[in-house]
């Protein structure tokens, strides 16, 4: 099928052809390949033969691009606003309104040509502007379902790979976490469970939290963080603990522990790993964007060279 690509007053600019994957009433997908020369851009640097999956919407204010290397590793996700797209004698058009969202592999999401779209949206009739700024939101959950089907994963092949199980404990997400990762079909394959410690009593009952890191550090700090995850392999007989603490809001901060301040961590035979993160004072995209970010450290952490497997779980040194 023929791709044209239009601008805001819907003038055909580039024109390209893809292979249709799937179709039906409201969204067409197809395969394109990148021909050109190389492009380097900020985020991403695109190489003939890259490959590029396209969702074309005709029911809504964006399309979406999945972009993977030439050998298949994913490079990220592209989303271009956009008026819905038309179905041509020669093909399918879309207009490009200039705002664009890119997501990579970790989830990090950045938003492009802000400046480029406000300019241009002054052409655009009112509604048409409301729909393509609400357009953003939309996308950007759908970027985030695709990275966290994703990250799913990528933390299910490795804990295959090497005949390993997982367990979270979880305090400010409040099971989140094991939600996303239960989310997967076949996860019980390698999911044993998991401990949502809310109160200082029970991560120091169930997960052997130290009283003198409480007292010393707190429960929602680095140190916590690492004994939850250490916890939760000796309670649940794992080999991968994954853990999460922090003030989700909008109440409950101080000013050296602020609303929005979270700690996740990890801890397998691999070693341990704990990182830090600040919100803002919105609890639940503080408890989502919480959860991301421990699936996102677990995803890095198993990504190390596979290691012989132990069937009972280790004190492992700290590692980072």
């Amino acid at each position: 099928m023929r791709v044209h690509k239009c601008d805001h007053r819907s003038e055909r600019k580039v024109s390209y052809d893809g292979e249709v994957l799937s179709r039906d009433g409201e969204r067409i997908t197809l395969r394109a390949i990148w021909t050109l020369p190389t492009r380097t851009l900020p985020y991403v640097t695109l190489e003939q033969g890259d490959i590029f999956i396209e969702t074309f919407y005709t029911n809504r204010w964006y399309n979406l691009f999945e972009i993977r290397h030439r050998h298949g590793d994913l490079k990220g996700w592209y989303a271009d606003v956009a008026r819905p797209a038309r179905i041509a004698n020669d093909g399918i058009e879309w207009d490009d309104l200039a705002l664009d969202i890119w997501m990579d592999p970790q989830g990090t999401m950045l938003i492009l040509d802000e400046d480029e779209f406000e300019a241009l949206a002054c052409e655009l009739p009112p509604n048409e502007a409301a729909s393509a700024r609400g357009a953003v939101a939309l996308i950007q959950d759908e970027l985030r379902t695709q990275w966290r089907r994703f990250a799913n994963d990528a933390i299910a092949h490795a804990l295959i790979q090497r005949g390993w199980t997982l367990g979270t404990a979880e305090s400010c997400t409040g099971g989140l976490i094991g939600n996303v990762i239960t989310d997967r079909p076949g996860s019980s394959a390698y999911f044993a469970g998991g401990i949502i410690a809310y109160s200082n009593g029970i991560k120091q009952r169930a997960l052997g939290v130290r009283q003198a890191t409480l007292q010393q550090h707190g429960a929602v700090s680095e140190p916590c963080a690492l004994e939850m995850a250490r916890g939760v392999r000796r309670a649940l007989g794992v080999d991968v603990g994954v853990s999460a603490t922090g003030i989700a809001g909008p109440d409950g901060g101080s000013a050296d522990k602020p609303v929005g301040l979270t700690y996740v961590g990890v801890s397998s035979p691999l070693g341990e790993q704990g990182e830090r993160h600040l919100g803002s004072r919105d609890r639940i995209g503080n408890k989502q964007a919480t959860a991301d970010a421990a699936l996102r450290l677990l995803m890095r952490h198993l990504a190390a060279p596979p290691v012989a497997h132990s069937s009972a779980p280790a004190e492992s040194p700290r590692s980072g």
